[in-house]
This record gives structure tokens, sequence and C-alpha cells, in this order.
């Protein structure tokens, strides 16, 4: 059956090909003389009525047309006709005709021919322009830039925008501030984080082939969401197709680290794993819902001691062990090539007189990545004197990850008429990982000298998978009849999740023929189960009434509001293994196999006095508090009034006010109200709740210096909030005997201002020079720290105040003006130059002084660098189809975290990326090479004090990577 209708697709695809063959496209935009678009202006073929008007929302035009050489006419009422001619238009391609009157000569042209190398150039034309004439201080980069990077995902896109960098490959720092003060949206709607410690979303998930571009925002105005300080990103998807379109794509990559290697780190995660699924190997075991686990109280600590005597308990917990069996063995693998395979196809067609697009894409993407030989260690200051830190560990570090990922959009858009469109799309998104890791070496805090006879080794098998679905409804109307008022709404539902089965850590020491692994020392082998899902709801409606246009087509007012609500499930399950009276892991040899073995676990021995022996056995060492549930929901409305208050001069001014309405409750309250007698005390201390309301003014002036240039500045103010984790009151579990971290309910929001100030100049089309500088003060801000307690653990707390300022420099030109040989180079870079000063809290500063008299009261931001650079170099030869550029990043030395009492903070080492892309179009074909990491820099993590000391050291490796695509 799933031949025949795969044969049935491909024959129908075929025939849908002939029958388009010969037919092509024209679509562009038509601009006024002050490049606004003309809504309602009409584009024909000359002498007959074949053509399209500009629709009513962004004064767009499309049409199909077969194959040939045409002559246009452009006209619009108080417009003198123009006439385009030699308009070429090939088969299964989309002819880009950008027209901008003007008011000297009716007319000025932007025109490029084909969807190659013309169309990419306009894409970054179109781009400039949206930045040009915003509200706003922006960057953008364009699908086709991206596509040109070689970036697979929106996150390593962002890594090109002016002063933005990414971390742990996924999450956007712009301006040197963290996730908590960056907004991201996918087509105006927030994107929700599924990670538990962060604010912001993961970019990994989005892939690069839905994308039309990425539009980074500096400054705030007040249809924006009031939660950013550093940027609120907007990743927009593709526009629907003017015509018949697919392609098909496939790549494969090579890294020595990670492929083809013998030294894989893996384990058994069922047979679903290379796809990012767990297809049920590592779901808890069965027997976890047997109801007399309960009744017996099979998973106590003290089951080993009650199972002796009792028969019915004792099978049970032979059960259980058996059932959980030895699950701490790490194999070693060969690894595969990384590789990734893209679909797209999609149409326009006529319902009666409405047209209706189609648009589908599906991704996937399987990849091993490894390093071994890296260096993991702790180091702090010891008290009483001491010139230098002290060592706690310093281990080999070894990790593998094999990851698959799986995503697709499927999108339908509707036009009534040219002022109204409707779009309904789903998005769905998958990611699952794979790890293994091994860490040897010396642990001083534990007693072992790091020697071949006297190590200490912890070792972690984890699974997790990530999964977004997106169901989005928008819509925009001009309503034609009332002065070109629009509305523009948008609703979603998003279900996302996050899911960590069976999470295995295991340590112990060798020392001789001894392995100790003692529970006064060591934390027990332990078993984790977690989940995560949120359920997320959001509607947004703008409303743009056009006003004084008599004055200038720039003259509005725009208010609407917004709201979202996110429900949040977290749960933690831990099982333990204990070992009673079985054999001792010494005895074992050391020996996951053994010591977890059948004949050690559960009855090992049944005396005829009925009496039982119980060796290793598993018991539910869990806490309550590590468990939530919350609810995070905030609600906006906004005013504000674009003006041309002079000829050059405009402003854009109003308000935002939000509500936010955060509560978070730990398992514990759920116990406690389940109870006759309830303690309110608990339940006080298990929950936390943020209910306030925040206004947001903002002031944005831009001056037209000339007509190719722009001075912007601004005033706003916005707020960061803290997430549901950092107010949830419980410790996470700190592998490698890492301290704890607990949430703070009495966590307050931020509030921050911003100054911003640019100089931008467009010399040419896709050119711009520009400079910035900005200024921004922090009230509240949330900042971590120490958590006065018996040992070392760290938690979140609003220190008193921190600021943070800095410099831009942005430049995008063709070398052209140099020679005209070099006209098909363009060289594009960025500098940022920033710097931050946060108050350290004031408990912290006063013990960490008790250990070091000389330790800081201020530090930077966390993740912030001084100096952040991008450098581009491409060639583009259209006529030949080749295209090439070399990308160079570099990101200064950034805070990655603070160090233990009295000890200094960690800072992870600047490093430069530098890769090459090279592709060739061949008819349809498309050929492309790609080197990433090419200079392969050490990822370090370090602290300076008497001397160097390295926290973490590890190498990614370089990538070569090859790729086809087929596409009409």
């Amino acid at each position: 059956m799933l031949y025949r209708i795969t044969h049935m697709l491909a024959l129908l695809l075929l025939a849908t090909t002939a029958l388009l063959a010969q037919r092509g496209a024209i679509s562009g935009t038509v601009y006024d003389e002050d490049g606004f678009p003309m809504l309602g202006a009409n584009v024909v073929i000359q002498g007959t009525g074949d053509g399209a008007q500009t629709d009513f929302i962004e004064g767009k035009y499309q049409f199909q047309v077969a194959a040939g050489t045409y002559n246009l006419v452009a006209s619009y009422v108080g417009y003198q006709n123009q006439v385009i001619e030699g308009v070429v238009v090939k088969g299964n391609e989309t002819t880009v005709l950008d027209i901008a009157f003007s008011e000297d000569t009716g007319v000025e042209l932007d025109v490029d021919v084909t969807v190659t190398a013309q169309a990419l150039q306009r894409g970054e034309v179109a781009v400039m322009k949206l930045r040009q004439n915003s509200d706003k201080v922006q960057d953008v980069i364009s699908s086709q830039e991206i596509q040109r990077l070689g970036a697979g995902t929106a996150a390593a896109a962002l890594t090109k925008v002016t002063g933005t960098t990414v971390v742990d490959g996924k999450y956007v720092y712009v301006r040197g501030l963290g996730d908590r003060y960056s907004a991201t949206t996918l087509n105006g709607l927030r994107i929700p984080s599924i990670d538990p410690y962060r604010n912001s979303a993961q970019l990994d998930l989005i892939p690069t082939n839905i994308l039309d571009n990425i539009v980074a925002s500096k400054t705030f105005t007040p249809d924006l969401p009031g939660d950013f300080t550093g940027g609120s990103v907007n990743i927009k998807m593709k526009a629907l197709p003017e015509r018949f379109t697919w392609g098909v794509s496939a790549s494969g990559s090579y890294n020595s680290q990670g492929n083809f290697r013998n030294d894989f780190l893996s384990f058994d995660g069922g047979d679903r794993v290379g796809l990012g699924y767990n297809d049920g190997t590592l779901d808890g075991p069965s027997i976890l819902n047997d109801p007399r686990l309960a009744d017996l109280d099979v998973l106590a600590a003290n089951a080993d001691r009650r199972a002796r005597r009792d028969q019915e308990l004792a099978g049970l917990v032979e059960d259980v062990a058996n059932e959980f069996g030895n699950a701490f063995t790490i194999d070693r693998i060969k690894s595969g090539p990384d590789y990734s395979l893209s679909a797209n196809i999609g149409n326009q067609f006529n319902v009666g007189t409405m047209p209706l697009g189609v648009f589908a894409s599906v991704n996937y993407s399987r990849s091993f990545d490894q390093y071994q030989n890296g260096v993991r260690g702790n180091y702090l200051f010891p008290s009483g004197g001491f010139t230098s830190l002290q060592e706690v560990y310093d281990l080999q570090d070894s990790k593998s990850v094999q990851s698959g990922m799986l995503g697709g959009m499927l999108a339908v858009t509707l036009r009534p008429s040219p002022s109204n469109n409707i779009t309904l799309y789903t998005l769905y998104s998958h990611q699952g990982y794979q790890e293994g890791r091994i860490l040897q070496g010396s642990n001083e805090s534990k007693g072992a000298a790091g020697t071949e006879d006297n190590f200490y080794r912890s070792q972690a098998s984890t699974f997790m998978e990530r999964e977004l679905i997106d169901y989005v409804a928008q819509g925009d109307h001009t309503l034609t009849g009332l002065g070109n008022i629009n509305i523009n709404w948008t609703a979603n539902y998003v279900s996302s999740g996050q899911d960590e089965p069976d999470l295995r850590f295991a340590e112990y020491i060798k020392q001789g023929e001894n392995y100790i692994n003692d529970q006064s020392q060591f934390t027990r082998p332990s078993r984790f189960f977690r989940d995560l899902t949120d359920d997320t709801y959001q509607g947004n409606l703008d409303i743009t009434v056009p006003v004084l246009q008599t004055r200038n087509r720039a003259n509005a007012l725009k208010f609407g509001g917004s709201y979202s609500m996110k429900d949040r499930v977290f749960n933690e399950r831990i099982y333990a293994y204990g070992n009673s009276r079985g054999l001792s892991f010494s005895q074992a040899g050391g020996d996951f196999s053994v010591f977890y073995g059948p004949d050690n676990l559960g009855v090992i021995e049944q005396a005829p006095n009925q009496r039982n022996t119980i060796g290793a056995y598993i018991f539910d060492n869990s806490a309550d508090p590590n468990s939530y549930t919350g609810s995070y929901a905030v609600g906006a409305a906004y005013g504000m009034f674009t003006y041309q208050v002079l000829p050059k001069l405009k402003a854009i001014v109003g308000l935002r006010a939000e509500t936010t309405d955060i509560l978070v409750e730990s398992k514990v309250v759920e116990i406690q109200r389940a109870r006759d007698n309830p303690s309110q005390d608990r339940i006080d201390d298990n929950t936390a709740r943020i209910d306030t309301i925040s206004f947001m003014p903002a002031v944005n002036l831009v001056y037209n210096l000339t007509e190719s240039s722009n001075l912007r500045g601004s005033f706003t103010q916005t707020v960061a909030r803290p997430n549901m984790r950092e107010v949830a009151p419980f410790g996470s579990f700190g592998f490698l005997g890492e301290p704890p971290v607990f949430g703070n309910p009495n966590l307050a929001l931020t509030s921050v201002d911003n100054y911003d100030l640019r100089y931008e100049v467009f010399p040419d089309a896709g050119e711009v020079i520009a400079f910035s500088m900005f200024y921004k003060k922090f009230r509240d801000p949330i900042v971590q720290t120490f958590r006065n307690a018996g040992e070392q653990q760290f938690t979140w707390t609003n220190s008193e105040s921190a600021e943070l300022y800095g410099v831009e420099l942005e430049f995008r030109k063709s070398l052209g003006f140099l020679t005209s040989k070099l006209d098909r180079f363009t060289v594009s870079t960025n500098l940022a130059y920033i710097q931050s000063e946060q108050r350290v809290d004031a408990e912290e500063v006063r013990v960490a002084r008790t250990v070091d008299p000389t330790y800081s009261a201020t530090r930077s931001f966390n993740g912030q660098s001084d100096y952040i650079v991008n450098a581009n170099l491409s060639y583009t030869d259209a006529e030949r189809g080749w295209d090439a550029m070399v990308a160079y990043n570099y990101f200064d030395d950034r805070l990655q975290s603070i160090g233990a009492v009295g000890s200094p903070d960690i800072f992870e080492r600047g490093r430069a990326q530098l890769d090459l892309s090279v592709s060739k179009q061949i008819n349809r074909f498309k050929l492309s090479l790609r080197g990433r990491n090419l200079l392969n820099p050490a990822y370090e993590a370090y602290s300076e004090f008497d001397r160097t000391y390295i926290f973490q050291s590890y190498e990614r490796g370089r990538e070569l990577s090859f790729g086809i695509s087929y596409g009409m």
C-alpha cells in the first residue's frame, strides 16, 4: 500500500511538473518616492490585461505567465504610467521586479531576472530597505545570506548579526546580555523555552530551510514584547510560492573527532534513537505501576531489612531489582557519518477567484559529535593565607553525543481579496540526544591521586528529547473603505516538552585492587527520570490607523494588545541502588555487570529458617520539592504614535503596560493540601508567586540626514522576568559533586532604562555603514549568587543595580568601487565593544571577604564578551552560477559562572571560528562544499589567580561537508 501511494504521488508530481514546465512567475513590491509600499498599484503586461494589482497589505504583486520576454506597465493614480521593457521570464523560475516610483522621473527600476544570483542580491536589497525605513534600530539577515553562510539552524545564522553571540549552540545573547534579556518570536509570536533553566527559546529547533529572514531589533517600541533589553529577534518564515515549486536536498559531513570512530561512547537506547526518539527502551520498568509497591512500601530505603522475613515483600524487591537490572555499562561503538535530508513543495491555486497557496517542508538530520582527552577541573580558594587555589578534582573528560532531528512545516494561505490575507500553519520540531560521558583522574576531595592505580571515575549515560508543535492562525486585513486601517491578528497553541528518561549516573574510586563507592563519600548509583511539558496559548491584536496622511504617509496611530499563558508540569523521580549484603563493588572487581548482575540483585540467598539475604536493591530517592507545577501569564496593552514632526524628523512615541502573573507550587503543596491538617508554613515555603504590572514608555526619533542616511536616537524602559525554575524553591542535583542550585521564590522583576544612538548610511542597494552607541541601567537585576548554607549552594537573587554600555560598527559594501574587476566581491563586517558592571549581592561579598579581603564587589554580566567581531567576504557570479563566502567570527572572554566562596570567577576563553562555503549552480542542481570550524580552537573555561586554572577544555574538530540540491 505504501509503495502504491508513493508511486501515485510521484506520478502526480511529474505530471504537474510537465504541465507547468513552461510557466514562470513575476513578483515584487511597488514603492513610492519615499520608500513606502504602494497599495493598489497595477502591474500588467503591455497590450494585455494579464497582470496583478499590488495588495493592500504590503504593496506586493505576483502573477504567473508563460516563459518569454515581456514589456510591463506600472500605473498608479497621480503618477505617470511607466513601461519596463525586456523583462525575461524563464520556465519554473520567478522573475523578481521591484519598482520604486520617483517624484522626478516617474519610475526607477531595480530589476532582478532569475531566482539564482539576482534573486539572492534582491533578498539582501529588500532587507536593507526594511532596515532603512524601520521605526527602530534593527539588524536583518536574509534567507539568501543564511544559505550562503551554510547555517543549518536559526541559532547558527544569528552568530552573524551585529553584537550577537550564541551560547551552547542554541541561546542568543544580544549586546552581551543573556537569554533573560532577549525575546524570540516566530512570525511575531513568542517561541516558548523548553529548558527549565532558560528564558529564551532553543533556536537550534528552527531549521533555516523554512526562513525568509531574521530581524534583530535593538531598540524597544511598544508593539514589541516588553521583556527584552538586549534585543528582540523575530524569525520570519518564507512566504508562500508564487508558482509551483519543489525541491530536495541532501548533504553529508565528516569530522575526524566524531565520525567513523571506534571509540564512540554509547549504550542501548532502542531502535529509534537515531531518529531522536525513545521507543520505550528507556522508559521506567513496568513494575513501577504495580499498586503493591505502594501498599507494601517496597521502594522505601529500609525495604531490604523488612524483606528479610517478609516473603511477599522480598519477592517484590527481587522483581523491582531485576527489572531495573544493570544500566551502567557504557560501550564503545563505531560512529557513522553526519548527514541531512530535506524536501519542500508548494503551489498557488485559484479557488474561484480567490488565490490559495500551500507550502510544505520536511527535514531530517543525524550527527555524531565527540571529544576525547578533554579536561574538567574544579579549584577553590582555601582560607588561611594560601597563595594558590586548591584542587578539588582534575579529570580527563570524554564525551560522545549522537543526535537525530526531525522537523517540518505545513502552511496554507488564503487571500479572499487584495486587502485580506489569512494564513494557517503548523510547525513541528523534534530532537533527541544520546550521550555517553566518562570522567577519570584525580579528585583530592575524595582522596584519589589520579595515578593508574589510584583514580576517581564518574560516568553518565543520558538521553534527552525535545519537541515543539506550533499551531498558528494569522490574519492581515486592510479596511480600504476606512482610510486603509490595518488589522493584524495572530493566535497559536504550542505544545512543547523535554523528556530525560533514565539518566544513569555512577561514581567511584579505584585504589589498587579496591573499588570504593561507599555512600558516605559518593552519590549512590542512580537512575533519574525527568519530564517537562508546557502548554502555551498566545494571542496578538495590532490595529494601525493612518492619520494626517496629507502631511506624511508615515503618520499613524497603532494600538493593540497581547496575552500569553503557559502551564507547566515538571516531574523528577530518582531511583537509587542500595546494597545490603551482596557483593561489594571491590568484590565485583569494579564491574557493574557483576555488581548489578542477576546473581547480586534482590534475594541472593534464602536460608532454611526463611530468612532472606538481600543483595543490591532499588529504592525511591526522589525529593517531593523537586517536582512542581507552574503557570506563567503575561497580558499587555499598548498605544504608539508615529508622526513626521519635521520634513526630516520622525518621532515614534508610546506606552506599553504588561501584567505578570507567575505561580509555582512544588509537589509538597499538593501533598499538604490532601491532608486533613495541612501545614500552611510548608505550603508557603513551597510556593512562589509574582503578581505585578509594569509600565514601559518609549521614545524613538529618526532624522533623515540625507536620502540615504539616518540618525536614530531612543529612550525606552523594559523589564526582565525570572523563569519558573528560578523561583521554584528546590535544589537540583549537581553531577560530579558540583553544588546544587536552588530557586528563590522572593525574586522580583528587573527594570531597565535603555539609551540608544545610531548613525546609518545606505550607499547603494544592499549596502550599509552603521555606527551605534548604547547605555543600559538596571534596577534589581537578577543574578546568580551563593546560598547561605552549610555546604556550597547557588541560587538567584536581585542585586541593587547594574549598567552596560557599548558601541557597534557595521560595514557592508561591494568592492566594485575600488575597481570594476571586484564587482562580484562584497565585504561585510561588524564589531561590538561592550562593557558591563553589576553589583555582587551584599551577602556574597561579606562571606567572600572573610576568605579573600580583596574580593571585588562588582562583576560583568554572565555571558558578556568585551569584543564581538564578524567578518565575511563573499563572491557571486550569477552568469556562471558560482557563489562563495569566507566567514569569520570571534568573541572575547566572557563570564561563564561565578566562583565558589572567595574563589575567582570562571570565564569562557574567547575564540575564533572560520567557515568557508562554495556552491555551484548547474541548471537546476546546486552543489555545495563547506568547511566549518577550520581553526578548531579549544573550548576553554578558566580562572586567573596566581596562575591560570583550567576548569574545562576540549576541541570540536574541523568539519567538511558536501551537499547537493535540486529545485524548481
